[in-house]
């Protein structure tokens, strides 16, 4: 998982978390969830990887090798999925084991 601040300068900024669920950066399908870091209303920590969450925000396809992504959703406009899509095509995970 990784959280991408985007809309950066406008008033439509908010951040984002990115999520690979076979935990590679590679070609694939990614879930993109509003960052939450507050315990709901029952003082529960939310589940960032729940696409029934009203967090979640979408599903990217991205194909890496040819630089190119699909957007299942209706969350996100176009500048926001270009960003989010052209962050995870340019991710390189950092070396180890975490």
């Amino acid at each position: 998982m990784v959280i991408l601040k985007i809309g950066t300068g406008t008033e439509q900024e908010r951040e984002v978390e990115i999520v690979n669920e076979e935990g590679t950066w590679q070609s694939g399908i990614y879930h993109i969830f509003a960052s939450a870091f507050l315990p709901n209303k029952n003082n529960n920590p939310p589940e960032p990887h729940n696409v029934n969450s009203p967090n979640f925000l979408g599903e990217m396809n991205i194909e890496k090798g040819k630089g190119t992504w699909t957007y299942k959703g209706n969350k996100l406009n176009d500048d926001e999925q270009k960003e989010v899509a052209l962050f995870i095509i340019d991710y390189s995970a950092p070396d180890g084991v975490y």
